[in-house]
């Protein structure tokens, strides 16, 4: 059974996919392992060719004589040797310098006629090559023109090797540069690039957190960032990936309304035959227009509402990028900075803060959906923060997140809710964990129960925890 969404295939057929070698040769990518082995096994003959090059004999058998005729029998083969003696003999008539190519799919008439050659015409030199999708004979009165033409084979057999790396190349230069990486709830994500393009899953958490933190020490999660920051979370941003980039958009359009906006983006005209993005009226305040309407109406909506064209890839990586720079604009508004006093290199110039100087306790955090932790923390030890989560149970059902939030007061917490009458309570640090115990502890009537991550263990090992199980949060 074969299976395929239409919109993909428009996807695929707008972005120059090539389906006639996907149907023949697959879609091919490779890991730098077998990569690397490629073109060590390739360098190894060209080297090869070049040292036969270097030591070919300088005398040419231009005077041999010819041996015995190739005895072939009646039928298609010899229709075909003597199609190739008489283009041989016409061709070594001529003054012509140029190499003579045959066109000959099948590979044992190759065969027979690089030994017809050998015998019967023994002052040229024959190799078998392709040109596009075909197989041709190519004939040269010159060794030398042989290993030319090996060459030249060999070096497009390298290249090859470029395109079959494929996408990979963009992940390759983010590792190479030390980029920031930003994705949305995209843990899933995360594996399916290792997976793909490096290697297998490891066995273990903490040698997949190894293996990526080395390929990409620095990486955003903007669904954690918003549901954690003390600056984006009381904001109560929507989850999704186009109602958060969407929202952001918004609350940053009010706030330039009372401080000059920090910056503004400009969004690159689509390839031809890509689809065109229409963003929201709340971006235009920061979208620099680079097209006339005449040439397309520019980037934003008409009075209609935008296109939503969620889980489009390049959409979807478009709102990705909105969405953490609207979010560090927040962020940089609330402490007075401006974006000169940011960087997202390793190692930025001197005055200059980095991402993880300004998030610390978001860069590298992944959210994790129905699992507790809430979170995979890949350049830390996620055991340490199994004793930062808390149960909250027994609350009423009419207490929202700001009730939680004022309970624990000044204590700031992060929630991840189980249902509308439990939730996970999660602090920053090991003191806060002090004092979120002292606060329950100085309750005189607490309207809800409270466990620390082991007593939840303990208790789900005695009695069952089917109304403590996490696995319906937002």
């Amino acid at each position: 059974i074969f299976q395929v969404s239409t919109a993909a295939l428009e996807f695929l057929d707008d972005n120059g996919f090539n389906f006639n070698e996907w149907v023949a040769q697959g879609v091919g990518w490779i890991r730098p392992k077998v990569e690397s082995e490629k073109r060590l096994a390739i360098q190894l003959r060209i080297d090869e060719v070049k040292h036969l090059q270097r030591t070919m004999s300088a005398t040419q058998s231009q005077d041999a004589a010819p041996g015995e005729p190739v005895d072939i029998q009646p039928g298609p083969d010899m229709e075909v040797a003597e199609s190739v003696r008489a283009q041989l003999t016409a061709w070594l008539a001529s003054e012509s310098q140029d190499s003579l190519e045959i066109p000959l799919d099948s590979a044992f008439q190759r065969l027979l006629m690089h030994a017809l050659i050998r015998s019967e015409f023994p002052s040229v030199y024959s190799h078998s090559a392709r040109r596009g999708e075909q197989r041709v004979l190519c004939v040269y009165k010159s060794q030398g023109e042989v290993y030319d033409e090996q060459l030249k084979s060999l070096q497009a057999e390298m290249q090859k090797i470029d395109e079959l790396v494929g996408v990979r190349q963009v992940f390759d230069e983010i590792t190479a540069n030390k980029k920031l990486l930003v994705g949305h709830n995209c843990f899933y994500d995360l594996l399916h690039v290792l997976q793909s393009f490096y290697s297998d899953l490891p066995s273990s958490v903490h040698e997949f957190k190894t293996m990526w933190t080395q390929r990409f020490p620095v990486g955003l999660d903007t669904k954690f960032l918003a549901e954690t920051h003390e600056l984006l979370s009381p904001l109560q941003p929507p989850s999704t990936l186009k109602g958060l980039a969407d929202f952001m958009a918004g609350h940053a359009a009010a706030q330039s309304e009372q401080q000059a906006s920090t910056f503004t983006f400009e969004v690159d005209a689509p390839m031809c035959g890509s689809p065109r993005y229409r963003l929201p009226h709340q971006y235009a305040p920061f979208l620099l227009e680079t097209e006339s309407p005449t040439q397309g109406g520019g980037f934003l909506a008409d009075a209609g509402g935008a296109d939503d064209l969620s889980h489009e890839a390049g959409y979807d990586s478009l709102l990705t990028s909105l969405a953490v720079l609207f979010q560090l604009d927040t962020i940089l508004k609330k402490r007075s900075m401006q974006w000169a006093d940011l960087s997202c290199e390793l190692a930025p110039k001197d005055g200059v803060r980095t991402v993880s100087d300004l998030l610390p306790l978001s860069v590298n955090r992944i959210r994790l959906v129905k699992t507790q932790p809430s979170m995979i923390n890949l350049s830390g030890r996620d055991e340490s923060d199994m004793s930062r989560h808390f149960l909250m149970t027994g609350f009423p059902p009419t207490w929202k997140k700001w009730e939680i939030m004022k309970v624990w007061s000044p204590v700031w917490v992060s929630l991840s809710w189980i249902d509308e009458t439990s939730c996970w309570v999660i602090t920053k640090n090991d003191d806060d964990v002090k004092n979120i115990t002292m606060i329950y502890k100085m309750l005189p009537d607490p309207q809800f129960k409270l466990l620390t991550y082991d007593e939840y263990k303990a208790q789900e090992q005695s009695f069952g925890a089917h109304s403590l199980e996490p696995g319906n949060e937002s």
